[in-house]
């Protein structure tokens, strides 16, 4: 009973005081350790990511220079929610294109290393690309950092992109208001012709599976880089193409029969699925 009078209110308001101040630095301690140990965990699982990319490439010298140079304009690989802020293809997406036709990393590297030196219209394989964020302008880089970088673009693993994927990334066909879009005569006409083409289309050589994959890819090349066709029509046209370019690379590049042919098979259906669409 002495003891407890003997214990001032002054005195028991200190302590009060004492372990508030004690119980908020526990708090923010706990709080700042957490925090501290999320962003630890986001950057590991940042620097995971990319590492798995980099240990894919043929150098972390030739990946940082694409990093460097390449990832100023390109995304590295397709990115829906930013579609509006692209200002050129995904690497992912040049890789696709190249590899296909250059299958040897030689040839892979000596063609982007010519087409950076020496961009135009007419030596694109990306004819879509071209027409929506224009030939890319010559660069003041090294023939030994261009090569670099090629090497890392032929050896990089970017992952896949899934159908829903590629849907969102370039879009689906539509109507123009529940009616066909309006094409050029000499564009039905190719179309037409590369229909029937692809429908009589018979052979047991490898080779002519090859070539009929590159003349459909001729053909939609020049398709697409037709600057006579408004943004709209032109966008219905690159949707459309977009969704056999994966197709019309692995005819071009099959070396299988049996692939080759299930590409064919495909790609009948597809552009007898163009008339739904276009006239």
């Amino acid at each position: 009973m002495e003891y407890k009078n003997n214990f001032s209110k002054g005195t028991t308001m200190k302590i009060y005081s004492i372990l508030f101040i004690s119980l908020i630095s526990i708090t923010t301690f706990i709080t700042c350790t957490s925090n501290n140990n999320n962003e630890s965990k986001n950057t590991t699982t940042t620097k995971a990511a990319e590492q798995k990319i980099v240990s894919a490439s043929v150098s972390t010298k030739g990946y940082n220079l694409m990093k460097q140079k390449c990832f100023i304009c390109h995304f590295p690989k397709p990115e829906p929610s930013k579609r509006n802020k692209m200002i050129a293809p995904p690497m992912m997406r040049v890789q696709q294109h190249y590899k296909p036709s250059f299958p040897a990393k030689k040839d892979f590297v000596n063609a982007i290393l010519n087409w950076v030196k020496n961009p135009t219209e007419k030596e694109t394989l990306m004819p879509g690309a071209v027409r929506k964020f224009k030939v890319m302008p010559h660069l003041g880089y090294k023939d030994d950092e261009i090569k670099l970088i090629a090497e890392a673009l032929f050896e990089t693993d970017f992952g896949n992109t899934s159908k829903m994927g590629m849907m969102t990334e370039h879009g689906t066909l539509k109507l123009n208001n529940n009616k066909k879009w309006k094409l050029h005569k000499n564009t039905i006409s190719v179309i037409s012709s590369l229909t029937d083409k692809l429908q009589n289309f018979k052979s047991n050589s490898i080779k002519d599976y090859n070539k009929l994959g590159k003349e459909v890819f001729d053909n939609a090349k020049t398709i697409l880089l037709d600057k006579s066709y408004p943004e709209t029509i032109f966008q219905q046209l690159h949707i459309f193409f977009s969704s056999i370019e994966e197709n019309i690379h692995l005819l071009i590049s099959a070396k299988d029969i049996n692939e080759a042919r299930k590409q064919h098979l495909i790609l009948t259906h597809k552009f007898i699925n163009f008339q739904n669409y276009f006239e």
